[in-house]
């Protein structure tokens, strides 16, 4: 990996390197990831400046699930990695308050906080005429996707018309979990599995349901589906997970949190949003507002400044007002 890595930036020959780093992007295993990281150093040595955005910064924090799928070191050892990788150029952080402990933990280090932002203009989009819940994202067992089915069915009986859609493409490192669940809960009345959805659809996706469900049991960084959901008026359920929060902290949304894993905990906030149309139209302006100024040109032209004048390292640079 580090040496196709290494070929490809000298055929490109870069004035400056983006790198969208997560501990887990050049595979789940340690031999894949020092090699990623060694291509990088090599390349940081060789006179590439680089900012690199560092998508995972909760592996640094929180206690995580064994069936995460990343790389399996321990947290000491992620945390010299991650020094590793303050090292080599600007480190770009989607949230603010991971930001400000990266600073804290790597005095030495250049880090600034760019937010991860929405792909579309905020657009309050009309409700369904049937209630439908909806799962975005990779299929993954630390998605907490069965708590959800679970919850799910406490409601069904009294709200015979209430659909899931689970939508979404099997997660790369959890090949067979998908498949497997999709056996397992496939005679699930109202549930219905979409598979994934192009770019193109997700518009129409989020127009035919009612509200977002982000049931995780373990979140490592800024959540882009959050933001879609926000952005185009969709109420959010969400475990109570500090990187939700931070996430949710940062960019003023509202969100209706549960405990991670409570069935009884979710059904319940489901069905009170469901039932209560006023607080979803309450909850779709204020998060609809919250991201008016993190639009996709807003968040590209920082990143733009940012590429054409990088800090050096080992200047510490903070830069607390992204825009």
């Amino acid at each position: 990996m580090g040496i196709r890595l290494l070929a490809a930036l000298a055929r490109a020959r870069p004035q400056v390197v983006w790198v969208n780093f997560g501990f887990s992007m050049f595979g789940p295993s340690p031999a894949a990831l020092l090699s990623g990281l060694l291509g990088l150093t090599v390349a940081s040595l060789r006179g590439m400046s680089m900012v690199i955005t560092l998508h995972e910064p909760g592996l640094l924090e929180v206690p995580l699930p064994a069936d995460l799928g990343v790389c399996p070191l321990s947290r000491a050892a992620l945390r010299r990695l991650a020094g590793w990788v303050a090292r080599l150029g600007v480190l770009a952080v989607p949230l603010r308050t991971a930001a400000d402990r990266l600073h804290r933990r790597f005095p030495g280090a250049t880090v600034v906080y760019l937010p991860h932002g929405t792909f579309d203009p905020p657009e309050a989009l009309p409700e369904p005429l049937t209630p439908n819940v909806l799962f975005f994202g990779f299929i993954a067992p630390y998605k907490g996707l069965q708590t959800l089915v679970r919850a799910f069915e406490q409601l069904r009986p009294a709200n015979p018309t209430l659909t899931l859609e689970v939508a979404g493409a099997d997660h790369p490192r959890f090949s067979e979990y998908g498949p497997r669940l999709r056996r397992t809960l496939g005679a699930v009345p109202g549930l219905r599995w979409t598979g994934p959805v192009p770019e193109g659809g997700l518009r129409e996706l989020f127009r035919r349901s009612t509200l977002l469900v982000l049931p995780y049991r373990a979140s490592l960084g800024a959540s882009s589906v959050l933001y879609r959901a926000a952005a185009w008026g969709r109420p959010v359920v969400a475990s109570d997970l500090p990187a939700l929060r931070e996430a949710a902290t940062d960019a003023g949304l509202r969100v209706n949190w549960v405990p991670p894993g409570d069935v009884e905990s979710l059904a319940e906030t489901l069905a009170g949003l469901l039932a209560w149309s006023e607080l979803r139209t309450e909850q779709a302006r204020q998060n609809m507002q919250a991201m008016s100024p993190m639009t996709l040109e807003a968040v590209a032209g920082a990143y733009g400044r940012l590429l054409q004048s990088p800090c050096r390292k080992p200047l510490p640079c903070t830069v607390p007002e992204w825009r």
